[in-house]
């Protein structure tokens, strides 16, 4: 069973080969690398879904969808599957398509007005944010131009809080407007061991917007922390930049008409050989 993982298997030699970091020199390298690294495995994939999605967006057409791999091993089992939802901004399709799929559902968001409270069966809502230091901090509100401090956890912190520190967890969603960042550089590095229970993560990286240090070193950020989650036995099976029409920004001297990437990985501890 997935819970008697042995969790100090580490990557295969294919995996930390692929692995080797090479610096980031150029703004095509970091956005060829989040479609070409996935590719191949998505044709090995013998089944993908999409889950949840507001069509007609203002900004960028579908927004709220999530890819998740149905493949033996990785995919969740309805009826008995977890499901963790960082970023809701009040679009509750992807969580409650999932609640509809069989899963439980823990939902996250610190800068909605609702409280604690269970939204349909298995959706369980918590005002609480994801991040590398359990803190409070400055965050944008949704739908508002104003911030406010708002109670951010670790990711141990927050499976601690829904009883899930030893629990497989079959899909991870974050979406949290660039503080991805923070949690991953905690979890990567300080809790590896957390992330070997996850079967699936779907994130959205967002390398510009709204960003108080400058394109290109957040771009190296990313471009080591994505080559150190492959290294860990996680392989990407799906990735796009999403455009953005009203946001642009400039790296290398090249400009870029989109703010973020969706991707999803997959962990190969769960794939059936």
């Amino acid at each position: 069973m997935a819970e008697s993982l042995d969790l100090r298997q580490t990557a295969s030699a294919e995996e930390e080969e692929d692995c080797i970091l090479e610096n980031l020199r150029h703004i095509d390298k970091f956005t060829t690398a989040v479609k070409a690294r996935t590719g191949s495995m998505s044709t090995k994939t013998r089944d993908e879904l999409l889950f949840g999605g507001q069509d007609n967006h203002f900004i960028v057409g579908t927004d709220g969808n999530y890819k998740v791999c149905l493949d033996e091993g990785v995919a969740p089992t309805p009826g008995s599957c977890t499901v963790l939802s960082f970023g809701i901004n009040n679009e509750w399709s992807f969580d409650d398509a999932m609640e509809e799929y069989g899963c439980d559902v823990y939902s996250f968001d610190p800068t909605m007005s609702d409280p604690e409270h269970i939204r349909g069966k298995r959706v369980h809502f918590y005002p609480l944010g994801l991040g590398g230091v359990t803190q409070e901090v400055d965050i944008l509100l949704s739908k508002s131009i104003f911030s406010a401090k708002c109670q951010v956890l670790t990711y141990r912190d927050i499976l601690a809080k829904i009883g899930k520190t030893n629990s497989v967890i079959d899909y991870l969603k974050v979406d949290i407007e660039g503080f991805e960042i923070d949690f991953l550089e905690n979890v990567l590095y300080d809790d590896q061991e957390l992330l070997f229970r996850v079967k699936q993560i779907g994130m959205e990286l967002h390398p510009s917007i709204f960003a108080s240090e400058n394109t290109s070193v957040r771009k190296q950020k990313y471009w080591r922390l994505v080559h150190k989650l492959r290294s860990l036995g996680f392989t990407p099976i799906f990735g796009e930049p999403i455009p953005v029409w009203l946001l642009s920004y400039t790296y290398d001297g090249k400009t870029e008409s989109l703010c973020c990437y969706e991707m999803v990985w997959i962990n190969n501890r769960f794939v059936k050989k």
